[in-house]
């Protein structure tokens, strides 16, 4: 990728056209400036190809037993659909059936991957794609002036040396629905990319410890702050470095 200005504007926009994410006006704006940018288009092109083979690794987790029980229920329901429906009869049929078909498809149909998910997918990605950081330092003010220009917000840098877990560098990603801060750190083998971005509105909702795609995330808010933590520590290790992070103070 080069330094270009409106390659840098475009960047981290690449996730979100590749998961149809974008609105019209910025899924335009990428397309023309991939047609007209051969490093931009190459690394678009990197991108489907990473999809496509953590689509054929066959990474997604079975459907949970809650979920079974949940369609198992909705089938169930079926004869007392059929009560439901038979008092609309003649003219009132047709709505009837579109408000039935309406609720049936608001029940079912998947609402796209859940932030968990799409946090865990990104880590994933950053992984394979040999793209783990854009600024590579352990100098914090070295990271922290890296963000400026190229996000519309001040992401918080932690220095955490002295708890064993080691500022690696820093890229921009694309998560839900916004380009994001992604801070790396390392703890002995093991990579937490931790992404940060204003908190909006329910950020602030407990979420409990998620394990997706094989990998531990959690999340926290903290100074106006959305922050959530993937890696493959274990489940104690990465509480632990939210709970780090939590007590200690930006740099």
């Amino acid at each position: 990728m080069t330094d270009e200005p409106e390659c840098r504007e475009v960047e981290p926009l690449l996730h979100g056209l590749l998961d149809g994410e974008l609105d019209a006006a910025h899924t335009l704006k990428c397309e023309q400036h991939i047609a007209a940018c051969a490093a931009c288009a190459s690394a678009y092109q990197e991108l489907v190809v990473q999809r496509n083979l953590i689509r054929a690794a066959n990474l997604r987790e079975a459907a949970p037993e809650r979920l079974r029980r949940r369609v198992r229920g909705m089938l169930g329901r079926k004869s007392n659909t059929a009560r439901f429906m038979r008092p609309f009869r003649g003219a009132a049929w047709p709505a009837a059936a579109a408000l039935a078909a309406g609720l049936l498809v608001f029940a079912i149909v998947p609402r796209g991957p859940d932030l968990g998910e799409q946090v865990a997918e990104s880590h994933v990605r950053s992984l394979m794609a040999n793209h783990l950081v854009d600024v590579v330092s352990t100098d914090h003010h070295t990271v922290k002036p890296w963000f400026a220009g190229r996000l519309d917000f001040s992401p918080p840098i932690y220095d955490l040396a002295a708890q064993g877990f080691t500022l690696a560098g820093g890229r921009v990603d694309y998560l839900d629905s916004r380009p994001v801060a992604a801070v790396v750190y390392r703890h002995g083998a093991h990579v937490i990319n931790l992404f940060i971005w204003p908190e909006r509105a329910g950020d602030a909702a407990p979420v409990p410890p998620l394990v997706r795609e094989g990998y531990n995330v959690r999340h926290w808010t903290k100074l106006g702050m959305s922050c959530w933590a993937v890696s493959d520590m274990n489940a104690e290790e990465l509480a632990r470095f939210e709970r780090v992070v939590r007590a200690s103070n930006p740099v």
